[in-house]
């Protein structure tokens, strides 16, 4: 699972419903497509999808930029497995209130990403409540990296989801190298030098102010330069 690592050492951050909102923190929602269901997607959409089908993964990465929309969020980070989101410091006050805003996002990707693909698709979500802007920046770029990092296994793994769905032999224990990844890739007629940047790091959206315009990035800038772009 994509940047799995980075959240679980962010864990003692992690907050829940009966929260109560510190003065001047940060909250930040991850909503990721459960794990399961994705390979069930891969797998029924296989037989009429190209290897990776990247339609599922613009999909779910048109469904986390949308959610900029909201008016609750200032930062919102997609790729092809998980949506990263800033909310505004004044949406959340009071007690009960995060658990609202986390349940509203994670009605609205699921909604998206299912409207999108023309199937339902579950979704879970995480909150997390960081002291400072600095500690977020360090989490979006240790998430970045990390999903970066993996691209060889989990485009292994997704293609061997699409071979189950296709009837044909796959396990885990067939992609545990790179060389192991890299060839049955290539069995499939992928390059991974030629997969397209938001296929290794993802995309982002942000709105500064609530009037201000949104700004895109379909290809995102070096990760320094990216986290400095939340505020």
């Amino acid at each position: 699972m994509a940047a799995q690592s980075t959240w679980h050492a962010l864990s003692a951050f992690q907050i829940f419903g009966d929260h109560v909102p510190m003065a001047g923190f940060t909250l930040v929602v991850r909503l990721l497509v459960d794990r399961g269901a994705a390979d069930t997607t891969l797998g029924q959409r296989a037989r009429y999808q190209p290897p990776l089908d990247p339609a599922f993964a613009v999909a779910t990465m048109r469904a986390g930029l949308g959610l900029i929309q909201s008016g609750m969020l200032s930062f919102v980070y997609a790729n092809t497995e998980e949506c990263v989101a800033v909310l505004r410091r004044d949406v959340v006050g009071d007690v009960g209130q995060s658990l609202v805003v986390h349940d509203h996002l994670v009605s609205e990707f699921a909604g998206r990403l299912s409207l999108l693909i023309g199937q339902p698709i579950a979704v879970c979500g995480q909150i997390y409540e960081f002291p400072d802007v600095g500690v977020v920046r360090k989490a979006f770029r240790a998430c970045v990296d990390e999903f970066e990092q993996s691209t060889p296994h989990r485009s292994a793994t997704r293609l061997g989801a699409q071979l189950l769905g296709r009837g044909q032999p796959f396990h885990a224990s067939m992609v545990e190298t790179i060389e192991e990844q890299t060839h049955l890739l290539q069995q499939a007629g992928i390059d991974m030098d030629s997969l397209p940047s938001w296929w290794w790091r993802g995309i982002a959206a942000r709105m500064p102010t609530l009037d201000s315009g949104i700004e895109l990035w379909s290809e995102l800038p070096a990760t320094d330069a990216l986290v400095g772009l939340i505020a």
